[in-house]
């Protein structure tokens, strides 16, 4: 589970932070004098052939894209088929989820998705969403959410409740070497991931949902690209060959924060936080060659559906003042929070603005509605993953959660 930086991502994490500064500049010269050609060795690969990956890649991407699309528009059309002839009563909604990256304030939003179960207003209840995307903790919350029933969000919430002390450890004595993946390791949270995320629920996942879209993001380092997954065909892949390592990997790589957390390698590649090029996956569905484009082609003559992105920000907008220590650690932590913070507020405005072309170029009806970390929420413990921050953010969402006032309609100033 992502945070946004070192200092924020793992139990006891101020005594862990402190001796690992201790120990990373104690041990500073030692390491550059001493760890030349060490490490995990990585077969060597022409900058051709790399471009050649990422081309591939690349086209990988645009047909994975087409597919979720064709898929998105059948559904739709269904059910603008089904008002049209009196078996459905209110005509068609697309609903998207983007579930952002937070570390462990991915228990506010797992616990804001059960709550927002309770609201009988039609407007703003909960649907069934026809696409959900996750970026780091997203990506743990997201395949829950896309099950959708009572006792799939009461398992992601119950999760964060209870935060185990060896879901990060330090990776032994000389973890602030160079030559080491990262700083820590995961037995928890690859425990976890491998408990809940099981074979059950993987071919839950893999059945047929009539043309619903279940995305998470990576970040291709090899290539320097993002890498969004398709998780509904990883499931089915996971199924048909009776594997399930390759799916939990995915799932890992997403949340594989760079230095802290170990990345991961798939398909030859080396994955780390999908967080790193982009703290939520959004708007396919208004961009060339997306939805709404593809929609207007095919049916000209009928109004594309109201689309309403509902956007859950596991996070403050920005973080809360502080006077830094003048340390170059101090300082990159800091700045690397709010690099995130500022990253994802510009994202959701260019959510935001994307959904206002399409209302000014094509009379679409778009909607962003979003909802966040209060900025007047305090940590009441020290430390990330720790269980008493965590179910106080579980208990926020909840009260957020349950009452539609909480989304906004506006987007981040």
């Amino acid at each position: 589970m992502k945070s946004c930086s070192l200092g924020n991502g793992f139990p006891g994490a101020r005594r862990i932070h402190q001796t690992a500064g201790r120990a990373f500049m104690g041990g500073m010269l030692f390491a550059i004098l001493f760890s030349a050609g060490c490490g995990t060795a990585r077969p060597e690969v022409a900058r051709a052939e790399l471009i050649e990956r990422r081309s591939a890649l690349d086209e990988r991407a645009v047909q994975r894209d087409d597919e979720i699309t064709d898929g998105l528009i059948a559904r739709v059309m269904a059910k603008h088929d089904a008002h049209a002839a009196g078996e459905r009563d209110e005509p068609p909604v697309l609903d998207i989820l983007v579930i952002s990256g937070g570390g462990d304030r991915g228990a506010f939003g797992a616990a804001f998705l059960k709550a927002w179960g309770e609201v009988d207003d039609p407007e703003w209840r909960r649907p069934e969403f026809d696409v959900i995307t996750g970026v780091s903790t997203g990506s743990l919350i997201a395949p829950f959410a896309f099950l959708g029933d009572e006792d799939s969000y009461r398992g992601i919430v119950n999760i964060y409740r209870n935060p185990k002390q060896d879901w990060a450890k330090l990776r032994g004595a000389l973890f602030f070497m160079p030559y080491s993946e990262s700083i820590l390791i995961l037995p928890g949270l690859e425990r976890e991931i491998e408990e809940h995320l099981d074979r059950d629920l993987v071919a839950r996942l893999a059945a047929d949902h009539d043309g619903r879209a279940l995305k998470i993001s990576t970040t291709n380092v090899d290539l320097g690209v993002p890498r969004v997954w398709n998780l509904l065909n990883e499931a089915r892949r996971a199924m048909e060959q009776d594997e399930f390592e390759r799916f939990q990997t995915i799932l890992l790589a997403s949340n594989a924060l760079p230095g802290a957390f170990p990345p991961r390698i798939i398909d030859d590649s080396l994955y780390v936080d999908g967080g790193v090029t982009g703290n939520i996956l959004y708007g396919q569905e208004l961009r060339p060659g997306g939805f709404l484009e593809k929609w207007l082609s095919r049916y000209p003559e009928i109004d594309p559906p109201l689309m309403r992105y509902w956007v859950l920000f596991n996070n403050k907008y920005r973080p809360a003042p502080q006077v830094t220590r003048l340390r170059w650690f101090n300082v990159v932590d800091r700045s690397t929070t709010m690099s995130t913070r500022a990253a994802t507020m510009t994202a959701i405005q260019h959510l935001h603005a994307l959904a206002e072309i399409a209302r000014l170029r094509h009379g679409a009806s778009v909607e962003v509605r979003t909802a966040s970390i209060p900025s007047t929420w305090v940590r009441p413990a020290p430390g990330r993953f720790n269980a008493e921050s965590m179910n106080d953010l579980a208990d926020l969402g909840e009260r957020m959660g349950s009452d539609p006032a909480n989304w906004s309609l506006q987007p981040p100033p």
